[in-house]
């Protein structure tokens, strides 16, 4: 459960409660496969047939290029219970990811057809994680979210939070932003997804 759904510079959840389930499942050989479901709400009441819940499956293939080091690749795709906007929204998404220990992760996300709006998406993310007690991490990340979708902008976004871990239970409180950036193809004045305004996000977690 949490108090928002920040997602690449705006909101999945129109600044309000958000919830999550996650399955995942990795064998040794690098392969993995997993799902989410969230609710969501992109602002667009008044549209027939809105999304209220975003599932999010996907499969990859991982492995060490160095003794702390981990290369993966995942293909995946954003599923939606109705429309956004009064449009059709499924699409892809592929990734790969760097990531040294559990301290630093590079990421590139892609999707050729975001929303199915006929433009690309392309995010890179540097985060960071580090461990202050046996109980405590702080982490943080900054990323670069580029669209030619004509259903959001171009934005820059940051976090910087604490989490704290006991047995299956984890709180997480952070700090998100972004600034919108122009995208060389503009905008049409069209319906946008929803603005960040909600910057201090709790986010409680319980694992089995």
């Amino acid at each position: 459960m949490s108090s928002s759904y920040p997602y690449r510079g705006y909101s999945k959840s129109d600044n309000g409660l958000s919830a999550r389930a996650n399955l995942d499942y990795s064998h040794r050989s690098g392969w993995f496969a997993g799902a989410w479901a969230a609710w969501v709400d992109f602002g667009d009441q008044g549209y027939p047939d809105r999304s209220n819940v975003e599932f999010y499956p996907y499969l990859g293939y991982g492995f060490k290029l160095a003794e702390r080091w981990r290369l993966e690749f995942a293909a995946a795709r954003y599923v939606f219970d109705g429309r956004i906007f009064g449009q059709a929204s499924d699409y892809n998404e592929y990734r790969a990811e760097l990531r040294f220990s559990d301290l630093i992760t590079a990421k590139l996300e892609f999707a050729d057809d975001g929303y199915q709006r006929g433009g690309v998406i392309l995010n890179s993310e540097l985060s960071a994680r580090y461990p202050l007690t046996a109980n405590l991490a702080a982490s943080a990340g900054i990323a670069y979210n580029h669209v030619n979708v004509d259903l959001t902008e171009s934005s820059l976004y940051w976090n910087l939070g604490l989490t704290w871990y006991y047995q299956y239970v984890a709180l997480d409180v952070r700090y998100v932003d972004a600034v919108e950036l122009p995208t060389p193809a503009g905008h049409s004045g069209g319906p946008s997804l929803p603005d960040l305004k909600q910057n201090f996000v709790a986010t409680l977690s319980v694992g089995f």
